[in-house]
Parts: C-alpha cells; structure tokens; sequence
C-alpha cells in the first residue's frame, strides 16, 4: 500500500458538537509535521450541529489535511470502518469525539509502530475529566463506564485479558485488509448501549498471531458528562456489555454457556464482596454494584434489551 500520510488520526462523532472541535484541535496542536498526518472526521447522523462546526472549522483551516463525512449507517462499528477506508495513512489512530489527545500523542504512536515492525496494533491510557460531581456509589469497578484504562507506567503486550478501548487505539491500516474491518452487528447505536465491537476486532488479531502493545505515554483525557451516572444509563451500559457478548459469541454454544456462568459467578462474588462496603456503611456503592452485575447477565439472557 502507497500511503499518502504516516499516519490518520480518525474521529467517530455523534451528537458531540459541544467537544468536537477541541478534540480536532488537540491533534493539529500536536509537535508533529502537519505534512505527515491527517485528521478525518465521520460523523454518524448527528443532529445536534456537529456537521456546520466541521464546516465552519475546514473553511478557517483550509492549510490543514482534515476532512469530515457522513456514515448514514447508524452505529459506531459502521462509523469506526468508515473511518479505516477513508484513512490514507500507514497507522489509523482512533480518538473520541468528546476526548482530547496529549502532547507526544501522534509522535509517540508513529514511531512506536515503526520501532516494531511486528506490533499489529496498540491502545493507550484514557485518563477521565470530570464535567460534574462524583456520586457516592462510584467505585473502581465502573472504570469501563467513564472511559478509564490505565495498565501501569510500563509498556506492556496485551495479550486478551485487557484490550485497548476506542477512545485511545491504533492499528496498522493493513490490518483491515487482512481481518476484516469492525463487527457491524456489535456496538453502539444511537442511543443504544451494545458493547464489545472493539473486544473483536482485537480477539481476531490475536488470533491471526499479530502483537497488541498498550504505551502509557499514548495518553489521551475523556470527558465524562453528568449522564453518565444516570441510573438508567448505568443500567443500559451494563446491559449492552451483556448484549454484546452474547451477540459476539453467536454459533458458539460451548462459549455461550462458559460466559454465563462467568457472569453469573461474577454477580456472586459482586455480592459477597460488597458486604466489605456494607461494613463501611457505603450502602450506594453495595447496591450499584450488585446491580451492575446483574444487569450484564440480565443483557446476556436478553440482548434485544440492550439495544
């Protein structure tokens, strides 16, 4: 493949018009030769004025290689595959639309990828703001909920108990060719919650033999707004966890039984560990995980739930 850029950095949005432009600007404000990468933007739908600031911004930095197209297929794993087509660049670099990448970012992925030939992909550390108050039920067990991933100071190879999140990953553009591109079947849609389209991808690469790194200097801030600890929310994320996997692992009875029976051990031990909180008077904390729990199993048994 005769690559136009190093690498593109790509951008999924969805009705984040109030961060998109912040998370653009994040990556042009990099120490990185503007000649050597490029910015896409796919915007799936949005109905919230994304599409006239990506308008706006393209006219008053018309220098810059950035471009934005629609995805009418609804769905992030529509929109993260128009992303890799659309990509010219040797390494395709996925940010969030409501997440703003730190300095060394691009530089840091590119020359990590060029350092090691072998290394197929590789995802970095997500580092949560928060926009509002923290509730009291909030524990370390819903990391996954606002977006946090941090493996520890050192580069590690992940090897498919932890995986790279969408808000911070990067793959090789050959690996589409070779994979295949995002499960369009999985993920989020719209409003719905179904989870697990990157957790694929990644399984597939691994199972092609190819090397996974996560860098903790690859780091990007993820924005967690005040509905996300909404108690519907909640419910709908944990759900769509469920959901997902069931859907991913559709055709495989042997696996469908091992995953539940997972789950469901996971929601005794959800239980029996939150009587530690209970000892601590945090009742909140007991209940919100012992829910969390049980609604991942709730969405395995019942996927259309998730959606």
């Amino acid at each position: 493949m005769n690559a136009r850029f190093k690498i593109s950095a790509v951008i999924c949005s969805y009705n984040r018009a109030r961060f998109i432009i912040d998370a653009i600007e994040s990556i042009f404000n990099q120490d990185f030769d503007k000649n050597l990468y490029e910015v896409i933007v796919v915007d799936n739908n949005s109905t919230d004025g994304t599409l006239e600031r990506l308008q706006n911004f393209k006219v008053q930095h018309a220098s810059l290689n950035f471009s934005f197209f629609t995805e009418t297929n609804q769905g992030v794993a529509h929109t993260r595959t128009r992303c890799a087509k659309e990509a010219q660049g040797e390494i395709v670099a996925y940010l969030d639309d409501d997440s703003k990448a730190q300095a060394g970012w691009l530089q840091q992925i590119v020359d990590f990828f060029h350092q090691h030939e072998d290394v197929y992909s590789i995802g970095g550390k997500i580092t949560p703001y928060f926009l509002t108050g923290i509730p009291d039920w909030y524990s370390k067990y819903f990391f996954g909920l606002v977006g946090k991933f941090d493996q520890g100071p050192d580069i590690k190879q992940l090897k498919g108990q932890r995986y790279p999140c969408g808000a911070n990953m990067a793959f090789r553009k050959k690996v589409f060719d070779e994979i295949g591109y995002f499960n369009t079947a999985l993920g989020r849609s719209g409003k719905g919650l179904l989870a697990t389209e990157e957790k694929d991808i990644y399984l597939r690469i691994l199972k092609h033999g190819k090397k996974v790194f996560y860098l903790p200097g690859v780091e990007v801030l993820h924005a967690v707004e005040s509905n996300k600890f909404d108690r519907d929310y909640v419910r709908r994320h944990s759900m769509g966890i469920g959901g997902g996997e069931r859907l991913r692992l559709k055709g495989q009875p042997f696996a469908l039984v091992v995953k539940l029976l997972e789950y469901k051990a996971k929601w005794v031990y959800a239980v029996l560990y939150g009587f530690g909180f209970l000892f601590k008077r945090q009742w909140s904390k007991f209940t919100m995980l012992e829910r969390f729990r049980w609604w991942v199993v709730i969405g395995f048994l019942f996927p259309s739930k998730a959606k």
